[in-house]
């Protein structure tokens, strides 16, 4: 499974507000309230994948730290693997368990 953290992922950020400016997407909604819907969309995006489907993650997309904490700790324990991408060198391990 592969979860793209960048703005463009509307069932990561359903909830949030989200501007365009000058041709780039912009999250309107203050960082402290954007952490509780995202943990709560990651969740629930968490749980609808099938059990047989969640060994491997790999996280991906250009986002703020703060979204990568949220999401890496709703997936660290429900996914054998956890990797990132940063899209120039390959998918880096950064969890594995189980």
């Amino acid at each position: 499974m592969k979860i793209d953290l960048s703005l463009s992922n509307k069932a990561l950020y359903a909830g949030c507000e989200i501007e365009e400016v000058a041709g780039r997407a912009n999250l309107k909604t203050p960082a402290k309230d954007a952490v509780n819907i995202v943990g709560r969309n990651i969740s629930g995006i968490v749980q609808a994948a099938p059990a047989a489907d969640r060994t491997e993650v790999t996280l991906t997309g250009p986002m703020a730290v703060w979204a990568y904490l949220v999401v890496f700790h709703a997936v660290v324990h429900a996914f054998s693997k956890v990797y990132y991408d940063d899209g120039r060198s390959g998918p880096v391990l950064i969890a594995a368990h189980g």
